[in-house]
């Protein structure tokens, strides 16, 4: 018996393992594209899932970094209640309260962009992106004397030492706003420029007679100078600034103002009377380029909850909003005016007569100009239909034309409806559209016309005057 071939019997064998290996093959790759896809599908969900939650994330509250005043003065005081009133009633802002020398070096801090906003004095100078939010409280300029000092009036302070307030500082300059226009002599009376706490000691001591400042009526440390001095049987006096108005004149960022009787201390009165003076406007300011929403936010919360600021400090019930009307020391801030407005009537609601007149005077118009274009473009296309009409009549007469002297002056009538419709069409009595559908009968015609003359065929003319001489 022969033997087969071996490699006939193995040629099988290798044939199946090829066959397995590709299918190996093919099952791995389908396994990797599936596994690839799920991967693929996988990122794209955890892609749009951190998108959806970044959309629907609650923004970070805006911070509003604010300069005051040296701390524990009113505009420190009231923007730290502030601070904490917003931390309890907004959830898109938050306030940060620092301390500063005086108004002078907030306004340099917003030039510097250091901070975003500042209390200031309203006669305070300042740069042309300054923007006003809200009036804070007044301060009064007070004029304080011992009672044993013979002086009555502000003539009387060249014969007395007054403590004043420290060099450099609006306070300082106030002063001398008053002594200018009293006309005291700058070298010739006795006075000391320190601060505050300073000149109140020396007054209790008796090494001052006088002192200067410029405060408001709820001031700590005032309140306490009249407390320490009840306490050691000091009686202290106002001298009025009888004048307040002719200042204020001069000086309109001032105004006048008054101090009651009682108003330092009640039991033995200081002042004795409604004693005339000077005030000065405590303002919250910012820059232009501050994002209007956050300073938005920030006013009505002023506003808004006043009565809370208020419960915490008595000043905050002074907050009010600026009085366009007899004009700004500066512009209000965009964001502010927005809160200012919110109830007013918008421009359509103001003018919704005229507004509402004018709308139908222009729909009159309006539609007038599209009933006179229907008219236009009626005429345009009747015109096109009575050149497609003498395209027909042509074509009804080509079909029936007997000789070739007949189609001729037929094509000589279709050349020139030809140009009359693109004289016609330059004119516009034609519209694009009618001259396309023209174009198309006109060539339909004048294939009649051609067609026509090959049936007459050329000798036509000859064929009827030889049968006649038959």
């Amino acid at each position: 018996m022969n033997k087969g071939d071996p490699r006939k019997d193995e040629r099988p064998v290798a044939e199946k393992r090829r066959t397995v290996s590709s299918a190996n093959v093919r099952s791995r790759r389908q396994r990797l594209v599936r596994r690839g896809t799920l991967i693929s599908l996988a990122v794209i969900a955890g892609a749009l899932f951190l998108t959806w939650q970044w959309i629907t994330r609650d923004p970070a509250p805006a911070m509003l970094t604010v300069a005051t005043g040296p701390a524990g003065s009113d505009a420190y005081t009231l923007m730290r209640e502030t601070a904490e009133v917003i931390e309890r009633h907004s959830d898109t802002l938050r306030l940060r309260v620092i301390t500063s020398r005086d108004a002078s070096q907030n306004i340099a801090l917003l030039n510097a962009k250091r901070i975003d906003a500042a209390v200031i004095r309203a006669d305070t100078p300042v740069f042309t992106d300054i923007r006003g939010i809200a009036n804070l409280y007044p301060d009064l300029f007070h004029l304080i004397v011992r009672d044993d000092v013979p002086a009555f009036s502000v003539h009387d302070l060249d014969r007395i030492s007054v403590s004043i307030p420290d060099f450099d500082t609006a306070n300082f300059r106030s002063f001398w706003v008053v002594g200018d226009h009293y006309d005291l002599p700058i070298g010739d009376f006795d006075w000391t420029a320190e601060p505050f706490v300073d000149g109140a000691d020396r007054l209790l001591s008796g090494d001052v007679d006088a002192l200067f400042a410029v405060r408001s009526m709820r001031d700590r440390q005032l309140i306490r100078m009249f407390e320490d001095a009840q306490l050691t049987g000091l009686k202290l006096r106002y001298i009025p600034i009888r004048q307040a108005d002719a200042i204020a004149v001069k000086r309109p960022f001032l105004n006048p103002a008054t101090v009651p009787m009682g108003g330092l201390t009640g039991a033995l009165p200081v002042p004795t009377g409604r004693t005339p003076t000077l005030g000065v406007a405590r303002v919250l300011v910012t820059r232009a380029d501050v994002d209007a929403e956050a300073i938005r936010e920030l006013t009505r919360v002023l506003f808004e909850h006043r009565l809370d600021l208020t419960i915490r400090f008595a000043l905050a019930s002074a907050i009010t909003a600026p009085d366009t009307a007899r004009g700004l020391s500066v512009p209000l801030h965009e964001g502010a005016e927005a809160f200012f407005n919110r109830d007013e009537p918008s421009f359509v609601q103001e003018n919704a007569e005229p507004l509402a007149l004018l709308v139908m005077i222009m729909t009159g118009l309006v539609s007038g100009m599209l009933a006179l274009r229907s008219r236009f473009v009626a005429n345009q296309k009747n015109r096109a239909d009575v050149y497609n009409y003498q395209l027909l009549d042509i074509q009804e007469r080509a079909a029936k034309a007997a000789d070739r002297a007949e189609l001729s002056m037929l094509k000589d009538e279709l050349n020139a409806v030809l140009h009359t419709v693109v004289r016609a069409l330059d004119t516009d009595e034609v519209t694009d559209e009618g001259f396309q559908s023209f174009s198309l009968l006109w060539e339909a015609v004048r294939e009649t016309i051609n067609d026509r003359a090959s049936a007459i065929g050329p000798n036509t003319d000859q064929s009827v005057p030889a049968a006649k001489s038959r």
